[in-house]
Parts: C-alpha cells; sequence; structure tokens
C-alpha cells in the first residue's frame, strides 16, 4: 500500500492548485474553478489546509459554488486520494 506525502516541500505548484480547487469544493468556498491538463484557474475559494490530503481526479473540468451552498459542477467524483 502506497502512501502519499504531501509535506510542503514535496508538493509541486501544480499539485498545490489542484488541491486547492478539490479543498474548495469540498467545503463548498464560493467561487469559479476549472482544470485542464496541467492548466488551472481558482476565482475565489481557498488555499488547503496543509494536512488536506483530497485532488482531483479527473483531466478536465468546470465548477460554479454559488453562496448558500449551491454547487454546478462536470466533476461527479470523490476527493479522496488514491
Amino acid at each position: 500500500m502506497a502512501t502519499t506525502d504531501h509535506s510542503p516541500a514535496k508538493t509541486t505548484l501544480s499539485a498545490t492548485r489542484r488541491r486547492a480547487i478539490a479543498y474548495s469544493l469540498d467545503c463548498l468556498i464560493p467561487g469559479l474553478y476549472g482544470w485542464f491538463g496541467p492548466f488551472y484557474f481558482r476565482l475565489g475559494g481557498s488555499l488547503p489546509e496543509p494536512e488536506y490530503p483530497g485532488v482531483i481526479h479527473s483531466y478536465a473540468g468546470l465548477a460554479v459554488v454559488l453562496p448558500g451552498y449551491r454547487i454546478y459542477s462536470t466533476y461527479q467524483g470523490s476527493y479522496d486520494p488514491r
């Protein structure tokens, strides 16, 4: 069984952006989020807590989280690490 080390020294910028989107969607923080391969954008949201292990497992997607906990997303997967 493999474990993943999410220490700041070993986390790439791309992985941090992917975790920030996963964290923001998981916590329903209002914003506009998109990802396509190595490209990510996040308007709103929040940086993930250092211990947060979640990630986006799809190659491309788009999501909008509105105030009042309304979420519209093309992503239907889990945020759990693999």
